[in-house]
């Protein structure tokens, strides 16, 4: 968010369009499902591509 100049989550909000809700639980890794234009938004205010934004820890899901 810091290299964007987006200084908190109610600015990634305003800026994406997506609610607090859904931003709070992506970003504590509470998100068991996404949602195609959730990652679109995200990438797009990111200027970003998709695996930017999300990691898989194969250990995690052995």
């Amino acid at each position: 968010m810091a290299k964007n100049d987006i200084d908190s989550i109610t600015e990634l909000e305003r800026r994406s369009g997506i609610s607090r809700q859904v931003l709070d639980r992506f970003i504590k890794g509470k998100t068991q499902r996404l949602d195609f234009d959730t990652v679109i938004k995200l990438c797009d205010v990111f200027n970003c591509e998709v695996g930017d934004l999300i990691y898989v820890d194969k250990d995690d899901h052995k």
